[in-house]
């Protein structure tokens, strides 16, 4: 018996469903026209998610800079370099989130600090929260919950 496609009733259903979903994506993405400039640093030793979280960034015009590992991003903030947003995965090379966060705090760094990592339970939110993040979110970062960060902290 040869596999059936589903009726053109079934399909513009979750075609319409599909569309609705992603115009709000496209939605939020259009929307944001930021009026000042933004700077961030994005911490993740893992290369492939760096790389998209920066050109995530971008795509809205913020400047951005990449380390992969505590040690280092300690280092660029310790040199004088001002940010609006660090956005740190929970788990990395050399000093982990955590210790790396309560660096940067103890340094007086008051900017938005975004804890990013794969694990989602509540005792790590919790515990990262407690460092000094002030947002929480499960990877992979997306633009439901960045866009309104970036309109934060463009004062919109």
């Amino acid at each position: 018996m040869a596999p059936t496609l589903p009726s053109s009733d079934q399909a513009s259903d979750q075609d319409n469903w599909d569309n609705g979903r992603l115009a709000r994506k496209r939605q939020l993405l259009i929307e944001i026209v930021l009026r000042n400039k933004l700077t961030a640093l994005v911490v993740d030793g893992d290369t492939t998610c760096r790389v998209l979280e920066q050109l995530l960034l971008r795509s809205y015009g913020v400047q951005t800079q990449g380390v992969d590992n505590g040690r280092d991003a300690v280092a660029l903030i310790a040199s004088g370099v001002k940010l609006d947003l660090i956005i740190i995965d929970m788990i990395l090379p050399v000093l982990n989130g955590l210790e790396t966060t309560r660096q940067i705090r103890d340094m007086g760094v008051h900017c938005k600090m975004l804890g990013v990592t794969i694990c989602s339970r509540e005792s790590e939110r919790q515990v990262f929260l407690a460092a000094g993040v002030d947002v929480f979110i499960e990877k992979p970062l997306d633009p439901e919950h960045l866009v309104p960060i970036l309109r934060e902290l463009d004062g919109q």
